[in-house]
């Protein structure tokens, strides 16, 4: 039953994946796979050089954005596109292409989580519940095979990272987090969670020399197609380092502002939430989120018993990842997905009932998902009307007050969930020390 389970998780995940598509997102992956192709600068498509092509995507934008990623995504849309042109039957062949790394990269994860509740808990059982409770979540699917979002892939390099430092292999661990590093750049944020573990087993030394080699595979990895191909260093520092300071109107209580703009258009017009969001102060507030975690951390790991369990690392990553969800300005709806070492937390501990997880996790982060980007839009690869249909809605008043108020609720709501969770990790490893 669990092996058709999983199998009925995969061909789910197949049938969606030719002809859904995040419509910004993919529609980005899709262009710049064929720009990059072509011979463009990763790091020089801007949108003036990202028109539509008659026959890939649609053409609902005329011109998108570049990616503002480390290459890897961007070189692999290109390799992507390249085997299309081998055999190019159908454009649908290339949207496959782009989703099967997210796929498999589902696929890698879903093992991974088996192999620490396996650790955590030693009940193949509870194993393969979490297995399934990860592999068949309608979240998961959502961002992965139907938008084309590729964070399962980093995400399967950073439990495979955590295995091999509980391991003893300090440098294979960071080998690994630095390539799920170079794919996205967000697993950097459990750096000084690895860091602080290392201090407390083997010492400072073993520590800065995970610490180099993390850093090291992305900037090699970086560099090497810069000088290939020839794409300019400066380009390529500009984009990236723009993603640190991105604001937008996601998955966070930010999102307030664009509520008060659609409701009093004169007292908060864009200009003046613009000049709000410029400040240092606000768009860097995630460093201090990230500084909270890693302090919880190390007070949770001086006053444990066992500072090398498992249950404790995990909550490190938890804690990194809550306080960066907490303080960003802007997190797109997929970056739930670091989120999922919940699932292996909470199967260590006894069930309560007043005890949040990963269900109520993803619940509110596809409700927010359908009121943020519209039922049945993700199926613009078919027909552009579905864009275009719930579009004129999602921005005409009284609908867009509607879907704005709708919006900043459940972003709230999901806020407060993060802190109810962070409070009961807390407090329940301070009952188990």
């Amino acid at each position: 039953m669990f092996k058709r389970l999983i199998l009925l998780g995969l061909l789910v995940r197949l049938v969606l994946c030719s002809w859904t598509g995040h419509p910004w997102d993919f529609e980005v992956f899709i262009r710049v796979g064929y720009y990059v192709a072509k011979g463009s600068n990763l790091f020089g498509i801007f949108p003036a050089e990202s028109y539509h092509n008659e026959g890939l995507g649609q053409p609902i934008f005329p011109y998108v954005t570049g990616l503002g990623y480390l290459p890897a995504w961007g070189l692999y849309t290109a390799l992507a596109y390249k085997i299309y042109s081998l055999l190019p039957v159908s454009p649908y062949l290339y949207y496959f292409m782009l989703k099967l790394a997210p796929t498999l990269g589902d696929l890698a994860s879903t093992y991974l989580f088996y192999l620490l509740t396996l650790t955590a808990t030693g009940d193949i059982k509870k194993a393969r519940l979490n297995t399934l409770t990860f592999f068949l979540c309608p979240f998961i699917i959502l961002v992965s095979s139907v938008w084309g979002m590729f964070d399962s892939i980093p995400l399967a390099f950073t439990p495979a990272s955590m295995l091999l430092l509980l391991s003893d292999k300090p440098f294979l661990s960071g080998l690994c987090l630095g390539i799920g590093i170079y794919i996205k750049i967000v697993p950097i944020i459990y750096i000084p969670i690895h860091a602080l573990y290392l201090n407390s087993k083997k010492g400072v030394k073993e520590a800065l020399t995970h610490l180099l080699t993390t850093l090291l595979v992305p900037f090699i990895l970086t560099m090497v197609p810069l000088v290939l191909f020839g794409w300019e260093t400066s380009k390529a520092a500009i984009t990236i380092f723009s993603q640190t300071q991105k604001t937008g109107e996601v998955l966070t209580y930010w999102n307030l502002s664009v509520l008060l703009n659609d409701l009093f258009p004169e007292t908060f017009s864009r200009e003046t939430l613009n000049e709000v969001f410029s400040f240092p102060l606000v768009r860097y507030f995630w460093v201090l989120g990230l500084i909270v975690g890693y302090l919880l951390y190390h007070k949770l790991q001086r006053n444990s018993s066992e500072l090398h369990d498992l249950n404790l690392l995990l909550k490190g990553y938890l804690f990194a990842t809550i306080g960066f969800l907490l303080t960003r300005t802007f997190i797109p709806e997929q970056f739930v997905l670091y989120l999922a070492p919940l699932i292996v937390v909470q199967a260590g501990n006894l069930p309560s009932k007043r005890t949040w997880g990963w269900m109520h996790v993803w619940v509110l982060a596809l409700t927010f998902t359908f009121i943020n980007l519209y039922p049945f839009a993700f199926a613009y690869l078919v027909n552009p009307n579905l864009w275009y249909i719930f579009s004129y809605w999602a921005f005409t008043k009284p609908y867009s007050s509607v879907r704005y108020f709708a919006r900043f609720i459940t972003a709230v709501a999901f806020d407060l969930l993060l802190v109810k969770i962070l409070s009961e990790m807390v407090e329940k490893h301070g009952e188990s020390a």
